[in-house]
């Protein structure tokens, strides 16, 4: 027993001796990157679609560079497919660095396809960028794991997102609040009803999040997809939609292009229902016009579909050391907060407010919410992603028998 318990404090003394100079190293090694970094240009390639993304992603380039002097350019992308397609492309034809791409806004199926294809930053960088202590790995498992995918520390969490419904309270009281209740609405209400068209991030979004309720095991979609088990899984998404299609917007005959298209839809009052991957979308198309103030949120009974958003280096970029600030930035409790606020984002922070002291609590327990924005209470049911190998036989399964 005696032996035991020296062999722990060994081992604990090892520990911390490890830390110890770990902590030592890595901070003289961030202060030669700030030094090394000061005047370098990165690439960040980020989806653009959505006006606050681009404005606050505007004001944290502003601020790297006054606090840094790098030069961040957003290269704003509609698929990031196509950016993980060109990194594959550079190391396919050997271009192991200067790569085009220095930085990626990244999640699921996509950051599958880069680590599948060592196209990666090498493992745990994120665990040596100084802010990465305010969030909490130990007891957050879901920030070190992207659509059932261990990350490996390759990727840095960024931000959290959850599929959220919306409606406008002055005409419909009581929303479906389940993928049964949903489909009986659409047969009551003809042509009430739309989702963007897959393979649309949001549209392919709500496959899922149907399939994850009628599923017969949901613990399967943890599973990489292998058709000759899980063919036949699919079965009751395609009764569901067999139901309801004839019965949508336009008889499902046209679908909108993206969330965006389908705000417009409520708004016109053409359908009585959308949804986005933002919780705060509802309440950002209020303030901006966009939507009248009586629309309001909800998920459904048992819960819905949510993820983290992560930023990730490729493993061919030059710039590596202005990308690690950057990203340092972009999770510190001063651009978290911001991005949090309804004001400019609202999309919530990945810090662990345990980590944080009591003045930045007390910020973040204030930050804006919007009237349309579910409290945190409200979103606690959710469901985890499907492993990404269920995108691609949804996306061609409903496209082979409802695509347009």
């Amino acid at each position: 027993m005696l032996i035991k318990i020296s062999k722990f404090i060994l081992y604990c003394n090892l520990i911390l001796h490890s830390c110890t100079a770990w902590s030592s190293e890595s901070s003289s090694t961030w202060e030669d990157t700030l030094l090394k970094s000061s005047g370098q240009t990165i690439f960040f390639h980020a989806w653009g679609g959505d006006r606050n993304i681009n404005s606050y992603i505007r004001w944290a380039t502003d601020e790297i560079k006054k606090r840094h002097n790098i030069n961040v350019k957003h290269v704003k992308v509609s698929d990031t497919s196509n950016v993980v397609a060109r990194i594959l492309s550079e190391k396919n034809a050997k271009k192991d660095s200067n790569g085009a791409v220095d930085l990626v806004w990244i999640n699921g199926e996509n950051f599958s396809m880069m680590k599948k294809n060592k196209l990666l930053l090498r493992e745990n960088w994120i665990f040596k960028i100084p802010n990465s202590e305010y969030l909490d790995f130990k007891n957050n498992p879901s920030l070190l794991n992207d659509f059932g995918i261990n990350t490996e520390g390759r990727e840095m969490p960024w931000g959290l997102s959850q599929l959220t419904f919306y409606y406008d309270s002055k005409f419909l009281k009581i929303p479906p609040r389940s993928s049964m209740k949903l489909k009986q609405y659409i047969l009551n209400n003809k042509g009430r009803f739309t989702f963007p068209q897959p393979p649309d991030f949001v549209g392919t979004s709500f496959l899922k999040q149907i399939l994850t309720e009628v599923i017969s095991d949901k613990n399967l979609l943890k599973s990489e997809y292998n058709p000759k088990i899980h063919e036949k899984e699919l079965q009751p998404l395609w009764i569901w939609l067999d139901e309801v299609t004839p019965n949508l917007w336009r008889k499902g005959k046209n679908y909108p292009s993206n969330y965006l298209a389908l705000t417009e839809l409520v708004a016109e009052r053409e359908i009585d229902i959308g949804m986005a991957f933002n919780i705060s979308h509802a309440s950002n198309a209020i303030s901006e016009g966009r939507l009248p103030k009586t629309v309001r949120s909800y998920i459904h009974e048992k819960g819905s579909l949510a993820n983290v958003h992560f930023l990730t280096i490729p493993y061919n970029s030059s710039k590596k050391g202005a990308a690690k600030i950057f990203v340092n930035f972009l999770i510190s409790p001063y651009a978290q907060l911001r991005k949090q606020n309804n004001k400019y984002w609202g999309d919530p922070s990945v810090l662990s407010m345990d980590k944080l002291n009591m003045d930045w609590k007390k910020k973040f327990n204030e930050t804006s919410k919007g009237v349309a924005t579910l409290s945190n209470e409200e979103l606690k049911m959710k469901f985890q992603e499907p492993h990404p190998s269920w995108v691609k036989a949804l996306e061609e399964g409903w496209i082979k028998r409802y695509g347009s």
